[in-house]
């Protein structure tokens, strides 16, 4: 936010009044940083559960039902992104509710944040069920 506000103050007035879209543009900027520092936190998050899940499936016993012990690790990760997504839908549903911009934005901001969480949470049981596989067709093929 204090980037959006230096950039700004840069901005001579006359500018801002007479071109419209360079407020807009500086919106866009923040969405832009804020999109791309999300995805790389999901990004880690994917990778290190993936990591997970491949060393759980080198571990499991042999001759154990590889779906129910997918299933078993990975329904607490996904009922937990589908309650946060729940919870997203909730909040979202009640932006235009609010009286004053201020508070649509405040509540906005809180979906923002909810939504975040969901797909963070999302993106770890992702990973968790791709490196479940991978780490699957590693150890067949060391059996083979």
């Amino acid at each position: 936010m204090a980037d959006e506000e230096e950039m700004a103050k840069e901005i001579p007035e006359f500018v801002k009044k007479y071109v419209p879209g360079v407020k807009r543009g500086l919106a866009w900027a923040k969405y832009a940083r804020e999109k791309k520092e999300g995805t790389a936190i999901k990004s880690e998050a994917y990778e290190d559960s993936k990591s997970e899940g491949y060393k759980a499936a080198l571990e499991a016993p042999l001759g154990a039902d590889s779906d129910q012990i997918l299933k078993a690790a990975t329904k607490e990760l996904w009922a937990e992104a589908e309650r946060l997504t729940e919870e997203v839908k909730e909040i979202s549903a009640t932006i235009n509710n609010q009286n004053t911009k201020e508070e649509r934005d405040e509540v906005l901001g809180l979906a923002k944040e909810a939504a975040r969480k969901a797909g963070l949470q999302a993106a770890m049981a992702a990973g968790w069920e791709k490196g479940w596989e991978e780490g699957l067709i590693q150890r067949e093929t060391k059996l083979d």
